[in-house]
């Protein structure tokens, strides 16, 4: 393992993964240079550079107290908001109209930051406390000016991760969210056809969706992502009023120049705001498609175990989430 006698050596590199080495968190770190986050997924940029000859052969695993000696010698940006949401409802796409703002760093759903918010399920006898500090030196560590012009810094966290929401208020009381929420019948039928790892028992724990691990194991699988998908629905909910703002599918794209620019207190010029809507053209995951809503297209091929599990499990969640979003003030 590198250990680091110099933390100016780690100009140019982020932390690319979180793990435990006999019982120790060790972050292993990746160089960008001056490489922007400019794929949709934090992992994408990452496994692009880390392709390269220079990180194959040069890299840095140092113990996690390398990110506070490096937060004191480089503060990142301080975070201007967090993108937090219900899975597959459009918060790809609001993360990457803001990431046309060139002087915004997005950053979305970057493993080392779940790693850390989940480390007590790796290490049980890591506490809260540890966790509050990690998590800012990670996002100090991953706000870092890459160009020099950057003012403003995003993090897009993974759903799982809005179950955290306290937690995350604790160690950044001040910072803006937003929660983004779908129609849950469209939500269930993109999982059914590509299952993201919160949807399978096993993948992440079924207690951190409260949940013992037979239960999850003994429900149909309609049933254990529709209770999945309540409880991170009922988390945004019960914390919206700290801080949040609730934003359906249907709002976009438009919401974005219309109403989270001026959320975040980004104030754009003509020619960004430009871009920023330019930016929703192409589909979020797929460049060469336009961007259309598939609602309908989603809800005509929903079986009915998924409309059953919906009824039972998440329209009533989505019932009270319209409800507090129509009382939001307007922004």
């Amino acid at each position: 393992m590198d250990r680091l006698t110099d933390v100016s050596q780690l100009e140019g590199w982020v932390p690319a993964r979180f793990f435990w080495r006999e019982g120790k968190p060790i972050v292993d770190w990746c160089y960008l240079g001056a490489q922007r986050f400019d794929a949709a997924f934090f992992e994408q940029t990452i496994g692009k550079c880390m392709a390269r000859p220079f990180n194959l052969l040069f890299r840095h695993q140092t113990p996690i107290e390398v990110l506070e000696q490096w937060q004191q010698a480089r503060p990142g940006i301080d975070p201007t908001g967090f993108i937090f949401h219900m899975s597959r409802c459009g918060s790809t796409l609001a993360s990457q109209m803001l990431k046309a703002v060139s002087t915004n760093v997005v950053v979305s759903e970057a493993r080392p930051i779940d790693a850390t918010l989940r480390a007590q399920f790796t290490v049980t006898e890591t506490t809260d406390d540890q966790r509050i500090t990690w998590l800012r030196w990670m996002v100090s560590a991953l706000g870092q000016r890459r160009l020099g012009g950057e003012q403003h810094f995003f993090v897009k966290f993974d759903a799982w991760n809005t179950l955290d929401l306290p937690l995350i208020r604790h160690a950044f009381p001040d910072v803006p969210w937003i929660f983004f929420y779908r129609d849950p019948v469209e939500v269930l039928v993109s999982h059914f056809s590509n299952r993201g790892a919160h949807m399978i028992p096993g993948v992440l724990t079924p207690t951190l969706f409260g949940m013992d691990v037979q239960t999850a194991f003994s429900l149909r699988p309609e049933d254990y992502c529709a209770k999945v998908l309540a409880s991170i629905c009922a988390a945004a909910l019960q914390h919206y009023r700290d801080g949040g703002r609730l934003i359906n599918y249907r709002e976009l794209p438009e919401v974005v120049p219309e109403s989270l620019l001026k959320f975040f207190d980004l104030h754009c010029t003509d020619v960004e705001i430009a871009s920023v809507r330019a930016a929703a053209k192409p589909d979020a995951k797929n460049s060469s498609a336009p961007f259309q809503s598939d609602s309908q297209k989603k809800r005509d091929k929903a079986s009915d175990a998924i409309r059953d599990a919906a009824d039972k499990w998440l329209y009533p969640i989505y019932e009270d989430l319209e409800a507090a979003r129509q009382l939001q003030p307007a922004t």
